[in-house]
């Protein structure tokens, strides 16, 4: 952040820190902004000035959570779509009470709030860059509308986190899940050679 000591900022971070913490321990409904400061080691003051509320806290806390994802992802065109996916879906495993408070906040959300760009809209600009990479590989038919599929893979995604959260997909059951609703979403987009050399890597054709 512009202007910010470095002691404010090692502040900030212990904020964020001991957020993260009490969200993995805790769940959504558990997060206490007055428990918050003591852990931090903070004024209750000081914590509504740096964050108007809970959910603003933990969206910020989320931020450095959701961009280590990037650094684990390798590859290119579909592999490296699969590989965000796969990414994404460990993360929300390790830590699932986070990944309910996130979605909770969303589907709770005003679509001008800044969560909904965070989870949505940059989650479509993430899959818009993978799509024009794999347009750009060949691995998409022409006639894909890039803009449209990011969009609705975007949802479709979070489709995924709903089902998990209301108890129709177990947590060992989510990565393969995500993973699997994407790419039966993606397989009539794929052109031919992709299409049978990913179902002939999964076993699905012999």
């Amino acid at each position: 952040m512009k202007g910010i000591t470095p002691r404010q900022q090692d502040r900030r971070d212990r904020i964020l820190e001991c957020t993260r913490q009490q969200v993995a321990r805790l769940g959504y409904d558990g997060v206490n902004m007055r428990e918050l400061a003591v852990e931090a080691d903070v004024s209750t003051a000081t914590l509504y000035n740096l964050f108007n509320s809970k959910d603003e806290l933990i969206l910020a806390a989320s931020e450095a959570l959701l961009a280590g994802i990037a650094q684990k992802v390798e590859g290119r065109g579909l592999q490296r779509l699969i590989h965000q996916l796969e990414a994404t879906a460990d993360v929300i495993i390790s830590n699932p009470n986070y990944a309910d408070a996130m979605g909770r906040m969303l589907f709770a959300a005003e679509a001008s709030a800044p969560v909904v760009k965070m989870l949505m809209d940059d989650s479509r600009r993430v899959y818009e860059a993978l799509l024009q990479q794999m347009e750009a590989e060949g691995e998409l038919i022409d006639i894909v509308d890039i803009d449209k599929l990011a969009r609705n893979l975007a949802g479709a995604i979070w489709s995924v986190n709903l089902l998990w959260m209301k108890g129709f997909i177990a947590l060992h059951d989510f990565r393969q899940e995500y993973v699997g609703m994407l790419i039966s979403y993606l397989l009539p987009w794929l052109t031919e050679d992709v299409k049978a050399n990913y179902l002939k890597r999964s076993g699905l054709i012999r």
